[in-house]
């Protein structure tokens, strides 16, 4: 290959980074954020699981929110919703923690990829599983939270048959 044609293909090829980060800087960024110092509601959010107030998880919700769980298919509408399926994880779910390990940003929707461990009441063994949970927000707030993980290797790893429920009462 002749020079002239070594530093067209260079030339070509420097534009072409230039463009990439002349487009990493616009309304398409790729807004990644590692561990827990990703975006404020996100780390907002792991610690409410975290920890044990039902109403720290809930006020961060609108009023008209729906959490949709699909490891387990439940779906909860509102603060009060949001705040009741807390209180009925905590109290299946000894240890509840959600450890982000990823979240990528774009406007108002975040996709979150944590760990999310714990020990039903009862099981064997604790549990430490991949998920991924989708927020949608409005004014700050979370209107839309999907969580999605593996039921069977939650109950897998906690030592429980794949036909095991919680109980009713």
């Amino acid at each position: 290959m002749k020079i002239s044609a070594v530093k067209r293909v260079l030339a070509v090829l420097a534009a072409a980074v230039v463009g990439v980060t002349t487009l990493s800087g616009s309304a398409f960024a790729d807004h990644r954020q590692s561990g827990h110092g990703g975006p404020g509601i996100v780390s907002a959010w792991a610690s409410a699981w975290s920890g044990t107030d039902p109403q720290a998880l809930a006020k961060l919700f609108t009023a008209d929110a729906t959490y949709t769980d699909f490891g387990v298919n439940v779906v909860s509408t509102g603060r009060a919703g949001v705040a009741s399926w807390k209180q009925r994880t905590d109290l299946l779910i000894a240890n509840v923690h959600v450890t982000v390990e990823e979240s990528f940003r774009g406007g108002d929707h975040i996709a979150v990829e944590t760990v999310y461990s714990g020990q039903i009441h009862g099981a064997p063994a604790p549990f430490a599983v991949p998920a991924t949970t989708i927020l949608d927000l409005r004014q700050g707030l979370i209107v839309s939270d999907r969580d999605y993980y593996s039921l069977a290797t939650l109950l897998a790893q906690s030592g429980l048959p794949a036909t095991w429920t919680p109980p009713t009462s």
